[in-house]
């Protein structure tokens, strides 16, 4: 396939995510597809946040003595295990994911059984960079909040006093400081999707060692820095423009859930009013009914848009990749039908050109 710069995937992509997801539609197949969109979208990073709890340690040992700290620390690395055990089946769930987009895959346990491997690497690689950044973030992070809470200490604020212009500042700078955090983090995860866009394909595709798919990513870099610079801003606005989009439709197919649900609601509650049923009953009637069609409309719409999205998203690099990965791009071009060509009905009159008159 020919290279292409990072705008012009944009359109193959929207074409590959209606072959992946509606060609054709079926409710069920097409949900589970969009799940394990979703679903494999939670592997792309890795933090420890299950061992915060360590940090109240010393509060645990003070109020409730060792047992609270055996308690607490029992606590913390069983959800870390759950966690790393969650973390390793979205990270297999990944490479299924893009073995479905690649093939036109209809079944996720073919590609699940795949990629075992590939998975265990790529997953034991994010749990070492996650808590790498984590203990980055962690440490200036607990000093700091030491001090807060030292400086609040301090201040001993009466009920009704004016605070202090110190204690305005400090709340100011609270809030600044935890917007820096969460900036971080923010960039640290668009990184690790990146990272997973150009690493996944070499592991699932060659079974390559992490060295070696880091080796091709980089050569790509430095070959073409712009072309990597345009890609990931585009898939950023590409995505940012997606969810929103996606969410708008799913406060639409909500809203019309609301008004066609509520009013046939409201007429069955009319007449089981009328026919003696209390208004208590129907009350939580409707509340029922409510939690159930919002948590429906969620479950469903919402993931199913969502999934749309990130299928959008993967075909778009793909097709980004397609000619500078050779293997990748032979592999996509197989799974992609060729253009229906309309041909006329048999014993369709050709088109004749009326006689032109001769001139006298």
């Amino acid at each position: 396939m020919t290279i292409l710069r990072a705008l012009d995937p944009v359109s193959p992509a929207f074409s590959r995510t209606k072959l992946v997801l509606f060609s054709p539609f079926r409710k069920g197949r097409t949900w589970k597809l969009a799940v394990t969109a979703y679903l494999a979208t939670m592997s792309e990073m890795f933090l420890p946040f299950t061992l915060i709890a360590l940090f109240f340690i010393p509060l645990a040992k003070r109020s409730g003595g060792p047992a609270a700290v055996v308690v607490l620390v029992a606590v913390s690395l069983v959800l870390t295990v759950l966690y790393l055990v969650f973390l390793y089946l979205c990270s297999r769930l990944r490479f299924a994911f893009f073995d479905i987009v690649l093939n036109r895959g209809e079944f996720v346990a073919p590609a699940w059984r795949q990629y075992g491997a590939q998975s265990f690497r790529w997953t034991v690689f994010k749990v070492v960079l996650g808590t790498a950044v984590t203990a980055v973030f962690a440490l200036p992070t607990a000093a700091y909040i030491q001090r807060m809470i030292s400086i609040f200490a301090a201040l001993q604020i009466k009920p009704g006093e004016q605070p202090a212009p110190q204690v305005e500042a400090a709340i100011f700078a609270g809030y600044a400081v935890f917007f820096v955090i969460y900036l971080g983090f923010a960039i640290f995860y668009f990184a690790s999707s990146l990272l997973s866009d150009f690493i996944v394909p070499s592991l699932a595709l060659e079974n390559t060692t992490l060295r070696q798919a880091f080796d091709r990513l980089s050569r790509l870099i430095r070959s073409e820095p712009a072309q990597f610079a345009a890609y990931a801003a585009l898939k950023l606005c590409l995505a940012a423009a997606g969810y929103m989009t996606a969410s708008m439709a799913f406060y639409i197919v909500l809203l019309f859930g609301v008004f066609v649900v509520g009013g046939v609601g409201f007429l069955i509650g009319l007449l089981l009013h009328a026919i003696g049923v209390p208004i208590a009953i129907l009350t939580a009637l409707a509340i029922v009914l409510g939690i159930a069609l919002y948590l429906f409309t969620f479950f469903y719409a919402m993931i199913l848009g969502c999934g749309t999205v990130l299928t959008f998203l993967e075909s778009y690099t793909l097709y980004f990749l397609a000619g500078r990965y050779p293997l990748l791009g032979s592999l996509l071009e197989r799974s992609t039908p060729p253009p229906t060509i309309y041909t006329p009905p048999p014993g369709y009159p050709p088109f004749q050109s009326p006689a032109t008159p001769e001139a006298g």
